[in-house]
Formats: structure tokens, sequence, C-alpha cells
């Protein structure tokens, strides 16, 4: 079995030791992403989450896929409100249209750094 872990030019390093990605077969998994190092990284939970779809749609595509790739997500939250629940959801159906991935949206007590609102994960299955 092929396992491949790798970084991405173009996306800053998050804090940690672990890689971007790691792909094994067809099946691509994406580690937690954050808005750190982007424009959007003391913005609101919406602009964070454009921000990591973003990055998402970068490694994805780097991988000879699209969103559409994209099977299931889990966003970590600082808050669960009802107004940041729907400035999410809105920014997912922009990026993803109506092929939606499977999706589970977890409230944390902290994430890295206290500015930041949101981390997401994803998997991927591409072509072989």
């Amino acid at each position: 079995m092929n396992i491949t872990r790798k970084n991405y030019e173009g996306i800053p390093m998050q804090k940690g030791t672990h890689p971007q990605a790691v792909r094994v077969g067809n099946l691509l998994f994406l580690s937690g992403a954050l808005a750190r190092g982007t424009d959007a990284e003391f913005g609101d939970i919406g602009q964070q989450t454009e921000a990591i779809f973003q990055r998402i749609k970068h490694i994805v595509e780097q991988e000879g896929g699209t969103l559409d790739n994209v099977v299931k997500i889990t966003n970590f939250v600082m808050d669960n409100s009802p107004a940041a629940t729907e400035a999410t959801q809105s920014v997912r159906v922009r990026f993803f249209g109506d092929n939606l991935p499977a999706s589970t949206r977890v409230k944390v007590a902290a994430l890295s750094e206290p500015h930041l609102l949101i981390e997401i994960d994803a998997i991927a299955v591409l072509d072989d």
C-alpha cells in the first residue's frame, strides 16, 4: 500500500508536526485547516470558513480532484449559535453547490489561538 504524506506550496504550515494531507490510494485525508496566515485570520467565522475552503480546494486540486471529490468534512467551531451556523453553512453551499459532503459540526472549548473560530478537516475520494 502506497501512503504519501504531503505539504503544499502556497499554503502556510499550521502549528504542529503533521502533514497537510495524507493520500492512501485514492483516499485523501486533509488535516484540520485554520485561517491562520490568511487575510481572514482575524475575521468572523464566515470569513475564516471561506479561507479554509480555499485551502481545501487548493489541496484537492493539487491531487487532481475538485471539491466534488470531497465526501466528508468535520467542523470544529467555537460558536455554535444559529448566526454562526448560518454563516458557515452559506459558505459551504457556495463552495460545494449541490454536491455537499457529509458533515459533522462539533463545538469545542478552544482552538490553537483565541481569535481562530473554526477548524475543518476533510476526506476526499479521488480517481485512481
